[in-house]
């Protein structure tokens, strides 16, 4: 092997692994999901930024910030103690994620798609759409 063959392959080698840029966002999301399904609430708020803004069918206003996912997701796991999440679709185009994706429980199945926008590895924006049957919203 020639001095400038050693030096390329060396260097090869060397350099950072660069993921395609839309991977990062995706990687980002499914970890979020991950954590949904071991029921990690400390994994979960970790996937979001700490100014992260989550909107929600049965939200009756926009929730801001890490402890507001936390309480969310304390909430349906307390109602819903067996839930787990399939995810169906995912989509990434830069920064944004679509996820479409079902809910399971033993007493029911709920179709849902979130919109995601993830900004240096963290969630920043979370926007959930989904048929809550005419239920009021919850503050």
């Amino acid at each position: 092997m020639t001095r400038i063959g050693a030096a390329v392959l060396a260097a090869t080698l060397a350099a950072p692994s660069l993921a395609p840029a839309a991977a990062l966002p995706r990687a980002a999301v499914e970890a979020k999901f991950a954590a949904v399904n071991r029921h990690d609430i400390d994994g979960i708020v970790a996937a979001y930024a700490p100014d992260a803004q989550v909107t929600a069918a049965d939200f009756c206003k926009p929730r801001q910030g890490r402890a507001d996912v936390e309480r969310t997701y304390r909430a349906i796991f307390a109602a819903v103690p067996d839930v787990q999440v399939e995810l169906t679709d995912v989509v990434a185009d830069g920064p944004r994620v679509a996820v479409r994706f079902v809910l399971h429980s033993k007493a029911f199945t709920v179709p849902i798609m979130n919109f995601f926008t993830v900004e240096n590895g963290l969630i920043t924006r979370d926007d959930g759409l989904f048929n809550n049957g005419g239920r009021p919203c919850t503050p």
